[in-house]
C-alpha cells in the first residue's frame, strides 16, 4: 500500500550544475495543493504508467490542482485530489538550455593515402551541441535508472561514435586519398562538420537525443607531415631530388622517434611527393631551354650560309663547289 504524503510540496529542480542533462524528483506522490516551479532553460515532464502525461516548458509557479493536473493526458480523469491522498507520478525536469560538450579524438585516426596504404595518422578537434529530440525515449533508456544524467555521463559514447563517422567522413567513401587532399581537409572543415553532425545526430536518436551544431576547430597531423608540407615552397628551387630525398629520409631517421612507422611513412610520401613536383620543374624547365636554343638556331639566317659539306658559301639551292644541295 501506498503511503501518500499529508503535507504541501514544492516541486523544483534546483540547478548546481550547467551540464546536467536532467533532474528526477525525489518523490513519486505529488500532494494536493502542491506548487510546480519550472525556471528559466527547464522544462517538466510529468510521467505514469510508462507514458508521458504532460510537458510543460513555460516558466513560472503553477498550482499543481488547477494549473497543472487538468491539463495531464489521463490522470486528470481518474484521480482527484483529496486532503488524504495524492497523485502518484514521476516528474522529471530537463535542461533546455544548449548544452556545450567539447570533443576530440582520444587517439589518431589512420588515414590511408595513395602514398601510404597503412595510413597517416590524423586527429581533430572542436565543440558540438546536444539537445532533446524525444524525451520518451530518453526516459526509458537513460532517465529511468538515474536520478540525474549529466553530459560527462554521455560524453564516452559520443566521443566513440565519432570516431567512426570521423574516419567514414574523411574518406568520403572514396578510398585512399593524396596527402594534398590530406593537408587541405583544414579548408573544407565546414561542409565535413556538416557531414559528421547529420551521421552523429541519427546515432544519438537512439538514446532521445540529437546533435543542434558541430564544428571542428582544427584537423592536425603529425608534425613531421606540417613541416614538411610547409617546406614544399621554401625547397621548390632544389635541383639535385634524389640527394634531398637521401637527406630528409636520413633527418627522419635520425630524429627521436624517427622510426615510428607512421611517421617514416608520412616523411616519405610527402618526401616523395616534393620530389616528384621539383623533378617535373626541373624537366620544364630544361624542354624550355631547349626550346628557346632551336628557336634561336631557326630564325638566325646566319648558321644557313654555307654548304654543310665543303663549307662554301651558298648563292642557290645547290652548292656550286660540289653541288650538295644546299636547302
Amino acid at each position: 500500500m501506498a503511503w501518500f504524503w499529508q503535507g504541501r510540496d514544492t516541486i523544483e529542480w534546483q540547478e548546481f550544475r550547467e551540464d546536467v542533462l536532467f533532474y528526477k524528483w525525489k518523490n513519486d506522490e505529488i500532494k494536493k495543493k502542491s506548487k510546480l516551479i519550472i525556471r528559466p532553460g527547464q522544462h517538466a515532464i510529468f510521467f505514469s504508467g510508462g507514458k508521458i502525461e504532460g510537458i510543460f516548458t513555460e516558466e513560472g509557479t503553477f498550482d499543481i490542482d488547477t494549473e497543472i493536473v487538468p491539463f495531464l493526458s489521463t490522470l486528470s480523469g481518474i484521480v482527484s485530489l483529496r486532503k488524504d491522498s495524492g497523485l502518484r507520478a514521476e516528474v522529471y525536469f530537463v535542461n533546455a538550455k544548449e548544452l556545450l560538450l567539447k570533443w576530440g579524438t582520444r587517439q589518431r585516426i589512420m588515414i590511408p593515402t595513395v602514398e601510404v596504404p597503412s595510413g597517416i595518422p590524423v586527429g581533430c578537434n572542436g565543440n558540438l551541441v546536444i539537445e532533446f529530440r524525444d524525451y520518451v525515449t530518453f526516459i526509458h533508456k537513460i532517465a529511468g535508472v538515474k536520478s540525474t544524467y549529466s553530459l560527462s555521463d554521455i560524453k564516452e559514447r559520443i566521443i566513440g561514435e565519432l570516431g567512426g563517422i570521423l574516419a567514414e567522413a574523411l574518406l568520403d567513401n572514396q578510398g585512399p586519398i593524396g596527402v594534398n587532399a590530406l593537408v587541405a581537409l583544414q579548408a573544407n572543415n565546414r561542409s565535413l562538420a556538416k557531414s559528421i553532425k547529420e551521421e552523429l545526430d541519427k546515432e544519438l536518436l537512439e538514446i532521445g537525443l540529437g546533435v543542434k551544431d558541430l564544428d571542428i576547430l582544427s584537423i592536425n597531423y603529425p608534425e613531421e607531415v606540417q613541416k614538411m608540407a610547409e617546406k614544399v615552397a621554401a625547397h621548390s628551387f632544389v635541383t639535385d631530388t634524389a640527394k634531398y630525398a637521401n637527406i630528409q629520409m636520413a633527418e627522419g631517421f635520425s630524429k627521436p622517434g624517427g622510426g615510428n612507422i607512421g611517421s617514416m611513412g608520412a616523411q616519405m610520401a610527402v618526401g616523395a611527393q616534393m620530389a616528384q613536383q621539383m623533378q617535373q620543374q626541373i624537366q620544364q624547365s630544361q624542354n624550355n631551354i631547349a626550346n628557346q636554343k632551336a628557336d634561336s638556331k631557326a630564325s638566325d639566317p646566319a648558321l644557313d650560309r654555307f654548304c654543310p659539306k665543303c663549307r662554301v658559301m651558298r648563292s642557290g639551292k645547290f652548292c656550286s663547289e660540289c653541288g650538295t644541295p644546299t636547302v
